[in-house]
């Protein structure tokens, strides 16, 4: 706040002076002429020079001032911005571009940075000139209109010196920002991922940070911007006073008249460029008046799952019971049910998998356990706690989540294997990795556990993936473990590991998977067959493939080929 008044109050010193400039110029011309004094004149003409000096003063303080508000307001808003976008569940980002939210934090969110650093001290300034200058105007006479047109040059040179600067620096912005909103896209298409490791104010600290380093950045390019407005109105306005002192002499020669007619130039100038600066900032303030609604449409965005105003606590340990009580959901009011009366108990320990046609529920119903979305109706409850009564930090943190398809980030070995502790010691982190198969393959690599990782992964193979995702939840040591297998088939050798690395992580504990392995649905404790949205049977695989028409249907179609490539193995 106190930037920005002292940046209006130098505002308004700085267009004061420009205003008083053509009655200075025409009371002190007049007089020296009538004096007929060359000396005088010398010494007015030095007086305007020091005072148009004062006055690149003060625009350079002005300009700095409002930079650097304009740098700290983006900043604020760009971090309220992200946190915003990091809270909300998977379900906002189900029928949202990713790449439409970042461009709110890039784009819209500069736009509003230069309408405060420009648009609105331009509309102040050029809005006080046109005013004062059609008063002022009515007194005077017109002449000389085209002499000040020598200002041009100077003013195209001073720009192109300082312009270097700041584009070199402008430069240097955008590539941090770019880092920037690549780190926000990544977190917002990996959303589960973080929220299931509860890393969202890891992530906004992250993000911080890194916005942080774009208003420093901008700081610098503040100063020298600040630079070349101060620079550019020194030497635009001492162009127009050397003008004016050559001018004068020819008045004083007798071929030019005075005071009157220099003051209306100068003012006719001042109309002209103030109506061209407010008609351009008409326009900007269009786009930023746009661009402001659509990042208060998000700040705004009430939550979708609303926090607990008491929230209850785990007893300890957690055991990992997890329960569905009379449940139906649908993705929208008008969106047909995706379950449909879930009633079924999972007890500690046990290992449960999931069968069922594609749209049968499987994931969605993996889903309500973390509490990625709400019940429409009935409880889900973990060791006998309805999760909506639960806090989202105290529920998450007690679940593991394997994804079907693991995404990593762009950073090192270490950071993603230690993405949901991130406080686990060395040894910790490399008996994780042993125990998933992680640890030969990191190992290999020239940086060992400090290798770079491709953004989401790409330099590493699907098997390798899956084991850093297997690492990384055996580290978190949850008492839930939600399994959503891959459906692509691996490679026998990274198969057998990745099993191997499965039996590890989910011994002991409460597992929900979501099947499409023949070895894990025969291996589970339990199956579930979901159709429809209801579950229509549970078993072990030899009482279902009795009983049960759904899963011998399923079996026949999605487990054959799986149980045909195992038996040739075993010939071979």
């Amino acid at each position: 706040k106190g930037a920005l008044a002292g940046a209006g109050v130098l505002l308004l010193l700085a267009t004061g002076i420009g205003l008083a400039f053509p009655l200075v110029v025409r009371e002190l011309l007049d007089s020296a002429f009538l004096a007929g004094d060359e000396s005088l004149l010398d010494r007015i003409a030095l007086g305007l020079l020091g005072l148009f000096a004062v006055q690149a003063v003060i625009n350079f303080g002005q300009s700095f001032l409002t930079a650097a508000t304009s740098e700290r307001v983006v900043a604020v808003l760009r971090q309220d911005l992200f946190k915003a976008l990091v809270y909300q569940p998977p379900g906002f980002f189900d029928t949202r571009r990713v790449g439409e939210l970042t461009s709110r934090i890039a784009s819209d969110t500069g736009l509003i940075q230069g309408v405060l650093r420009f648009g609105i001290p331009e509309l102040v300034r050029q809005g006080v000139f046109l005013i004062g200058a059609l008063i002022l105007v009515t007194v005077t006479d017109p002449h000389l209109t085209l002499a000040t047109l020598v200002a041009i040059p100077f003013t195209a040179v001073v720009g192109w010196l300082f312009g270097k600067r700041v584009r070199r620096l402008s430069t240097s912005i955008q590539d941090r920002l770019a880092d920037a909103v690549s780190r926000a896209e990544q977190v917002f298409t990996q959303i589960q991922t973080v929220q299931a490791f509860t890393r969202e104010d890891w992530e906004e600290e992250r993000f911080r940070a890194e916005v942080d380093a774009v208003r420093d950045e901008g700081l610098r390019r503040a100063v020298a911007r600040a630079g070349l407005t101060g620079a550019i109105t020194f030497s635009a306005f001492g162009a127009i006073v050397l003008v004016l002192w050559e001018g004068g002499r020819l008045v004083l020669e007798g071929t030019l008249t005075a005071g009157d007619l220099v003051a209306f130039l100068l003012y006719a100038v001042t109309i002209a460029g103030a109506i061209m600066s407010l008609a351009g900032f008409w326009g900007n303030l269009q786009e930023a008046a746009g661009a402001a609604e659509r990042i208060f449409e998000i700040i705004e965005y009430p939550p979708e799952l609303r926090a607990p105003q008491n929230p209850a606590k785990l007893s300890r340990p957690v055991r990992g019971g997890i329960s569905y009580k009379g449940v139906f959901f649908r993705y929208g009011p008008k969106l047909p049910l995706v379950l449909d009366g879930i009633d079924v108990e999972i007890d500690q320990g046990e290992r449960v998998a999931l069968v069922g046609s594609s749209g049968a529920g499987k994931s969605t119903m993996a889903a309500l356990i973390p509490r990625f979305y709400d019940v429409e109706a009935g409880e889900v409850r973990l060791d006998g706690v309805d999760v909506r009564r639960l806090g989202l930090q105290e529920l998450r943190s007690h679940i593991g989540i394997v994804p079907q398809e693991p995404m990593l980030f762009a950073g090192t070995m270490r950071d993603n294997l230690a993405y949901g502790r991130p406080d686990a010691s060395d040894g910790e982190i490399r008996e994780a990795a042993r125990m998933a198969h992680a640890h030969e393959f990191i190992s290999g690599f020239p940086d060992g556990y400090e290798q770079i990782v491709g953004e989401r992964g790409v330099t590493l193979s699907a098997g390798q993936r899956q084991r850093i995702a297997i690492a990384r939840v055996i580290l978190r040591k949850p008492a839930v473990l939600i399994l959503d297998e891959a459906s692509s088939s691996l490679d026998a050798e990274s198969e057998a590991l990745v099993q191997d690395a499965l039996d590890h992580l989910m011994a002991g504990r409460t597992t929900v998977v979501i099947a499409h392995r023949l070895s894990t649905v025969i291996r589970a404790d339990g199956i579930l067959v979901l159709d429809g949205g209801a579950i229509v049977d549970r078993g072990n695989h030899a009482e279902l493939l009795h009983r049960s028409e759904v899963y011998h249907r399923l079996y026949r179609r999605q487990f054959d080929d799986a149980l045909a490539s195992t038996r040739e193995t075993i010939v071979s």
